[in-house]
């Protein structure tokens, strides 16, 4: 079917234009012409094409005229003119077949699958141009095209076929009557089957599909054509088996409307059918429930245990799911239970899926059904042996009372999903307005935060000493970042750190705090002030970033600061999230004298064969243990061990988070090396601490 060409007539300009863009990229030769009267004068001037698309309703001269004028004049007899409307009703159609149409096409037009269409009209309409030429041409064509023609009396027994067509029928010797036809036709086709003959027996022509069972109870697909015998009583037509063509046209179907991986329908089919289920007449909203399902641990579990162990778990999950949706019931407002059988269930994304079912139902009944889909979706799944937790959390929004619209609908139970999710697993959370009040105010922070790491000019430095546990003087302090807004002051760190962390701003922070606090160091060695070592707070998006080791070494060398003035503080988790990568990292500053001290220690991993494998210098106790250290025997003896690990190991010893005289005296009695806290100072910006350092000296120097 090479340089096949095309006559799309069509007075809408959008239909044409896209169904000349998805035949063209099917390598056919399209035309196009906004109304029949164009089109009748492109063939008369000689164009020749293969196939005529051809719209029913247009200005001045219809289809249907177009079509009768065209099959009026020999050369377009046996043209394939295929005709396009939104008008379905059995009117049109038998008006369209009237005038000569090859075939009827309903908009809107399914695209993936009309070059398909246009394929095997093409393919049919050789064959049928073939049958015309030469019956031995024919019979060998029809064999191949797997097509045969017949013929009927007036009384509707068949009285002539080819061969391919007794094949298809399972027909034995001629004639055979009316009913006999019918001994192979699916149950479910025989009544549409049997009055398109009894119409072609009246003069009706037809055509139709339908499905034929054989003797191994294998289902064929069977296209039929009937045309009423001219001037005789009776009739004709053509059979086509099309099960290959059918089996195609369902292969793209899935393709377009399944998700390949779950077997699920994918984000564009779910939303577009949830669409038609929320339209109701006039436009007016129909209910309809939407539940956001958020897989947390689908995304850890293909990044610990590969994306083979993911997809297995996926096809458990999403059989759960199906399971799920089968056989729950939801109690509706009077009392009595509904099934969930008009439920469709979509994936969203790569963790994400969608459960949307039609109807109106109280607010405690969708609870109830999130409930039972939490429970039967949060057990552990058996994968390989392996018990996966996929840490399940389901957003919920309604229509109308949400939204109106299925984007936004899916946006709002989205938007509920990532705040259940955010409170932990197994969370089910309502849509509410305030959530978007709350996403607002955190985006509009989060821009303005970018304005303030871009100047640099907002942030601050801060020091808060560390001191010697038994003198109590300065041996170095921690920096720690401040953001002065422009109109609301100072933002607390609990407030815009999360935030940093979350919008990966965090990484460009720590650079800017790195090199800030080095070139601060420079100034003040120059100036003769020893502040000690000052440890820096480094993120996992800095840590395992790339290009950490090499940021530090330029800022060193920029300001010609030694590594040891500084010490890196990095937590337990991010030391275990990927040890080969942390030991290189570590290695790599502790070539350059650069102290490592283990953050928030005793929270996590803590043990000596962890803290053996990586070269730290420091470890600092959790505040949470600090707190009623001078009270609470279980605490004392947590700190007693931290003490006893560290100093088996070489390591110095810091308490952070002391507030009070009597935590200060049991620490000290517990053997820390470094307190640091409220009791000694808060963090203070530059100017401030600098007093600080220099008072220390000055009462160091008293006699």
């Amino acid at each position: 079917m090479n340089e096949v060409r095309i006559l799309v007539v069509d007075d809408e300009p959008v239909t044409r234009m896209i169904t000349e863009s998805v035949l063209a990229a099917q390598g056919f030769i399209v035309e196009a012409a906004e109304s029949a009267e164009m089109a009748l004068q492109m063939l008369a001037d000689g164009f020749e094409p293969q196939v005529i698309l051809l719209d029913v309703i247009m200005p001045g001269m219809s289809g249907y005229e177009a079509c009768r004028r065209l099959r009026a004049n020999p050369r377009f007899e046996h043209l394939p003119i295929v005709m396009l409307t939104a008008l379905d009703d059995q009117k049109s159609i038998d008006e369209a077949y009237f005038s000569g149409a090859t075939d009827f096409i309903t908009k809107p037009l399914n695209m993936p699958l009309l070059p398909h269409r246009i394929r095997y009209l093409l393919r049919s309409a050789m064959t049928f141009q073939q049958l015309l030429e030469s019956r031995e041409t024919l019979i060998n064509t029809q064999k191949i095209a797997r097509l045969g023609d017949w013929e009927l009396d007036g009384a509707g027994n068949l009285i002539k076929c080819a061969e391919q067509y007794r094949a298809l029928l399972g027909i034995g010797r001629l004639p055979r009557p009316a009913a006999a036809l019918l001994a192979r036709v699916h149950q479910e086709d025989c009544a549409g089957l049997e009055a398109a003959r009894s119409g072609l027996l009246q003069g009706f022509p037809y055509q139709l599909d339908y499905r034929v069972t054989a003797t191994d109870g294998s289902v064929a697909h069977l296209h039929e054509v009937g045309y009423p015998k001219p001037g005789a009583a009776g009739g004709y037509g053509y059979t086509q088996d099309i099960t290959q063509r059918v089996v195609a046209e369902e292969q793209v179907r899935r393709l377009a409307w399944y998700d390949p991986h779950s077997g699920l329908l994918n984000r564009s089919r779910i939303g577009e059918l949830t669409a038609r289920e929320m339209s109701g007449p006039e436009g007016r909203p129909l209910p309809l429930g939407l539940l956001f399902i958020q897989l947390s641990g689908l995304r850890k579990a293909s990044l610990l245990m590969g994306q083979a162990t993911a997809d297995a778990a996926l096809l458990v999950f999403c059989e759960r799911l199906r399971q799920f949706a089968e056989s729950a019931q939801v109690t509706t407002a009077d009392g009595s239970l509904q099934s969930l059988r008009r439920a469709r269930l979509g994936r969203y994304d790569e963790a994400d899926f969608l459960l949307a079912l039609p109807g109106e139902l109280p607010r405690a009944a969708w609870l109830q059904l999130a409930e039972r889909l939490l429970a039967e979706i949060s057990a552990p799944l058996e994968v390989d042996g392996e018990a996966l937790l996929l840490a399940p959390s389901i957003g919920i929004a309604r229509s109308p009372d949400d939204a109106t619209e299925v984007q936004e609908l899916i946006r709002c139970a989205m938007r509920s999903a990532n705040l259940a999710a955010g409170e932990g697993a197994a969370r089910i959370v309502f849509y509410d307005p305030a959530h978007d009040a709350e996403e607002a105010s955190l985006h509009l922070l989060e821009r303005q935060l970018r304005v303030a790491v871009d100047a640099g000019d907002q942030l601050q430095l801060y020091f808060q000493p560390k001191v010697d546990a038994t003198s109590g003087q300065p041996v170095g302090a921690e920096v720690l970042m401040r953001w002065c807004h422009p109109e609301r002051g100072m933002v607390s760190p609990g407030e815009f750190i999360p935030l940093a962390e979350r919008t990966g701003l965090i990484r460009p922070m720590t650079d800017w705090l790195l090199a800030r606090t080095v070139e601060q160091i420079a100034a003040w060695l120059a100036a003769g002030l020893r502040p000690g070592k000052i440890s820096i707070n480094v993120s996992a998006h800095s840590f395992y970033g790339g290009g950490l080791v090499r940021h530090i070494d330029e800022v060193l060398a920029r300001n010609g600061v030694a590594g040891e003035q500084l010490f890196i503080e990095i937590t337990e988790s991010i030391l275990m999230h990927d040890r080969e990568a942390a030991v290189q990292v570590l290695s790599a500053l502790r070539e350059r004298h650069i102290g490592i001290s283990v953050d928030d220690f005793g929270t996590g991993y803590s043990s000596l064969g962890y803290l053996q494998r990586f070269p730290v210098d420091e470890i600092k106790i959790d505040r949470s243990f600090v707190i009623d250290v001078d009270s609470k025997a279980g605490n004392q003896a947590l700190v007693s061990a931290i003490v006893g690990l560290g100093r088996a190991l070489g390591l110095s010893v810091v308490a952070e988070g002391v507030e009070t005289d009597a935590q200060a005296a049991r620490l000290r009695q517990l053997g820390c090396d470094v307190l640091q806290g409220f009791l000694y100072a808060r963090p203070m910006p530059v100017e401030q601490f600098e007093g600080y350092v220099v008072a220390a000296v000055g009462r160091r120097a008293s006699p």
